[in-house]
């Protein structure tokens, strides 16, 4: 039996490319962006692993370091690619919300808190979105 939707099956792992390639082409180079732009500012390679009913299949990068940036998961949902980030609350302390890209509010006010950490979501839309998820990484991954 096979999937319609790569991302979505669980017990067949898909390749990358695979997933990339079932998203729009409008969005697919924004989510190449993101995914390079991870590579260069946390210098990781994003793994592929399961998240879940949720999340399916994702890139995950995971920082162990416990500073404010905790994990980016690429989310290659074709109806909606989206980018997942835990931030440590103190990166709101140090960013409160009004400061940071007006792209990005609806994510944040939309973020679960779970102990110490925040976990934001934002859709993959647009040049602004990205370049404001890119934005935030930074901040985080430089404390």
């Amino acid at each position: 039996m096979s999937c319609v939707q790569t991302w979505k099956c669980q017990f067949e792992k898909p390749t990358i490319k695979a997933m990339i390639g079932e998203l729009d082409p409008t969005v697919r180079g924004l989510y190449e962006d993101l995914r390079n732009s991870l590579l260069e500012t946390l210098g990781v390679k994003p793994r592929l692993e399961w998240m879940g009913i949720t999340w399916n299949w994702c890139e995950t990068v995971a920082i162990e370091d416990g500073g404010l940036l905790s994990a980016v998961h690429l989310i290659p949902d074709p109806e909606n690619p989206r980018v997942a980030i835990a931030l440590s609350t103190v990166f709101f302390e140090k960013y409160p919300p009004s400061k940071l890209p007006k792209a990005l509010h609806a994510g944040l006010g939309n973020a679960t808190c779970v102990g110490h950490r925040s976990w934001c979501e934002w859709a993959l839309s647009s040049n602004e979105a990205v370049d404001s998820i890119q934005q935030v990484i930074e901040l985080a991954h430089q404390g």
